[in-house]
């Protein structure tokens, strides 16, 4: 698994065309003691995302609801090992001996889905980045500059304490997608669930082609050895995800239909 970081970019578009407004960050000492988090949280619309993989097909994903990363580089081809959500990012920054600010404590919530090398990082973790391993001495602290440092600390173990309590929240959402299964799904489940959830609830993969007979554009073959939604590559994305969600309402509908009938 590879040791990224990416920044997110502020009222950026995502490829699936989704806007990403990450809470501003600003410096204590400029703006005084205040939140990471009180500018509020992402504002993210979510729609699945069609990335390219490297050892051929394609992978269907919807970003969770705290991931903050533009992933534009990624859709031009990638490993699905190497697929990484992220979440906005806190620090913890303090003055050098020359005056520069550094930081000393980063941290983000940080996801690798399709990761098989045993870490854990499938699920949902907190990536905590040091950075004070250059060894500079922090200046001559007065107690008025010790009292600072303290006060920014303990803003810095407050945003903590809330970035846990996202942890919290997104490991608590990704074991219930975890959990879901067909006949536990309703009508509204489909309406409302990223498709990357149904598909894997459903154990369904999306395979993209060049033409389908008679016109057809996405095609649900649950018979096959690998059941699978085909698309033909020339549907947009918001058009793939309706498609997608209308096709398992029917699924759904008949599977209620057939449990009411017994």
């Amino acid at each position: 698994m590879p040791n990224t970081s990416r920044s997110t970019v502020p009222a950026s578009f995502k490829p699936s065309g989704g806007i990403v407004t990450p809470p501003a960050a600003p410096d204590p000492l400029e703006s005084g003691i205040r939140s990471a988090f009180d500018q509020g949280e992402p504002v993210v619309e979510k729609q699945p995302i069609t990335y390219t993989l490297r050892n051929g097909g394609v992978l269907v994903e919807t970003c969770p609801s705290w991931c903050a990363v533009d992933h534009a580089d990624d859709i031009e081809g990638l490993f699905a090992e190497d697929l990484s959500h992220e979440g906005a990012e806190i620090e913890l920054r303090t003055n050098t001996i020359e005056g520069s600010r550094v930081s000393i404590l980063a941290a983000r919530i940080t996801q690798f889905p399709f990761s098989t090398d045993g870490s854990g990082s499938e699920a949902p973790y907190m990536a905590l980045r040091p950075e004070s391993s250059m060894g500079e001495a922090l200046g001559y602290s007065t107690p008025e500059d010790v009292e600072a440092e303290i006060a920014r600390v303990e803003a810095h173990l407050r945003d903590l304490r809330a970035l846990n309590a996202r942890l919290v929240n997104a490991r608590a959402e990704h074991e219930r997608r975890q959990s879901l299964r067909p006949e536990n799904l309703s009508v509204e489940d489909v309406r409302s669930l990223p498709v990357s959830v149904l598909l894997k609830a459903f154990g369904l993969k999306v395979v993209e082609v060049g033409s389908m007979p008679h016109g057809v554009r996405v095609w649900l073959d649950r018979g096959a050895v690998e059941p699978a939604f085909f698309i033909d590559r020339t549907v947009p994305q918001a058009a793939r995800e309706a498609a997608v969600r209308a096709s398992l309402v029917l699924v759904v509908e008949a599977m209620a239909s057939k449990a009411a009938g017994q």
